[in-house]
């Protein structure tokens, strides 16, 4: 509140002279507005704005590459052409593929990774900590480079290696039954790590006296992982889940460096087509259509997922 300092006689009267020094807490607020302000102004220019740029031009037809076209307004079309659309349609199907199988490799075996290298039994945790960092050093375009060169059909390291067992040489990226399980090989390869550093982080902080509790009513390691360390490491298991989720079905960089979504489309994620159609075709409207069925497409599988979570929780 202001503070009201001493009163002032004026004639017969007593007026009170009110201090002008601003309420602290009202001088913090607008401190704070003062220091948010160019985070949300850069945060609406960069990411809000564009965003409902796209919305409004999903649904108008542009084609950028003739020169002097302007948007015409189509309305729904976009959205009704994409449920002919063949390659839209495939394009799901390897997305949900892709992040189907490589989330739970990544997930099964980070977790069993995680239980070796919090293992107190186990030595040179941190030489394996050491190796497991190399991957998640390198970025996506890096590695992607890297393993198009190890899967190369000819003088691939990979090829190199199953010649000496007798397996002749794969083509790999070229053949459009290995491209996707190379791609997701590459995708695991570089994420499982994270996978591996963020539940041993959480297996390390769950409390010891619960699993001697455990050993001293006579649970064996099985019972004790299942009904012990599994419900108290559930929450950072639903993060990491999730985090991953998101994070893959945002794939494109390391598909772009190893095949561009070929061959014949084999491995075409819907990011990958969003690519082509609006910044190789130039065809802004159809790509901004795909954007937004995306967006929502991955909006209602995470609220579903998060839903029957909690349903398992609690329960």
């Amino acid at each position: 509140m202001a503070r009201v300092a001493a009163p002032v006689r004026v004639g017969s009267r007593v007026l009170p002279r009110l201090n002008i020094r601003r309420d602290r807490h009202t001088q913090e607020r607008l401190l704070a507005v003062l220091f948010l302000a160019p985070s949300v102004l850069f945060i609406a220019a960069t990411s809000v704005y564009p965003l409902a740029y796209s919305l409004v031009l999903s649904f108008y037809t542009w084609n950028m590459s003739i020169p002097n076209s302007r948007p015409q307004f189509r309305g729904l079309d976009n959205y009704l052409a994409l449920v002919k659309n063949g390659e839209f349609v495939a394009s799901i199907e390897v997305t949900m593929v892709f992040v189907v199988v490589a989330v739970a490799i990544e997930f099964v075996a980070g977790l069993a990774v995680a239980l070796l290298v919090t293992s107190p039994r186990l030595r040179g945790v941190g030489a394996i900590r050491t190796a497991l960092l190399v991957p998640v050093m390198m970025t996506p375009v890096v590695a992607g480079v890297l393993w198009r060169s190890l899967f190369h059909s000819t003088y691939g390291v990979i090829n190199f290696g199953l010649s000496f067992i007798g397996i002749p040489a794969q083509e790999w990226l070229g053949s459009a039954t290995q491209a996707l399980a190379a791609v997701i090989t590459v995708e695991i390869w570089q994420q499982l790590p994270v996978v591996i550093f963020v539940v041993a982080a959480g297996i390390q902080s769950l409390p010891g006296e619960v699993f001697d509790a455990a050993k001293v009513d006579g649970a064996t390691a099985v019972q004790s992982f299942r009904y012990v360390m599994l419900p108290l490491l559930r929450p950072v298991l639903v993060v990491v889940l999730l985090l991953r989720v998101m994070d893959a079905f945002k794939i494109f960089d390391i598909i772009y460096t190893l095949t561009q979504g070929g061959p014949g489309g084999a491995t075409q994620v819907l990011s990958m087509l969003i690519y082509k159609t609006g910044l190789k075709f130039f065809q802004i409207g159809q790509a901004s259509a795909m954007s937004w069925v995306f967006l929502v497409f991955i909006l209602l599988i995470s609220l579903l997922f998060i839903r029957q979570l909690e349903r398992k929780e609690g329960t």
